[in-house]
């Protein structure tokens, strides 16, 4: 199946977030629109999360990157988080972690709760590496 980046993007994001995704063929913007509206009102409450991609190779931050772990930090500060959770690659959380101390975040705050690559959010095909899988969850 082909999904745009964006697609993607918007499908890591609900997943992440603890959300159920549904990929039905047919399925109208309306139809979902009706079964959001039918579900518990608990549900409708997403939790606080960033999501931060990287590049082909390497934990370097782009620009957008940057930017998101720049809004994670303001908000992290302003609510006064107490526990900042990063899920992901190792070295990539590393980096992130790197970057939102240096935004100001307390590091004590900050734990990084390991991801390996063995339940990628998109399977690509052996040798492949799938650009919606180079990420890190910024949680509190």
């Amino acid at each position: 199946m082909f999904l745009s980046i964006h697609t993607r993007a918007a499908l890591t994001a609900g997943l992440l977030a603890g959300c159920a995704v549904l990929l039905v063929p047919g399925l109208t913007k309306a139809n979902a629109q009706d079964l959001a509206a039918s579900a518990p009102a608990a549900a409708a409450q997403p939790r606080p999360g960033y999501v931060v991609f990287f590049e082909q190779s390497g934990t370097e931050l782009s620009p957008t990157a940057a930017d998101t772990i720049r809004l994670a930090a303001r908000k992290a500060r302003a609510n006064k988080a107490t526990l900042v959770r990063l899920v992901g690659s190792t070295g990539y959380a590393e980096a992130v972690k790197a970057e939102l101390v240096r935004q100001g975040v307390q590091p004590t705050s900050i734990v990084l709760v390991g991801r390996d690559d063995s339940s990628p959010i998109v399977r690509a095909s052996s040798g492949v590496a799938e650009p919606i899988n180079r990420r890190v969850l910024i949680a509190f």
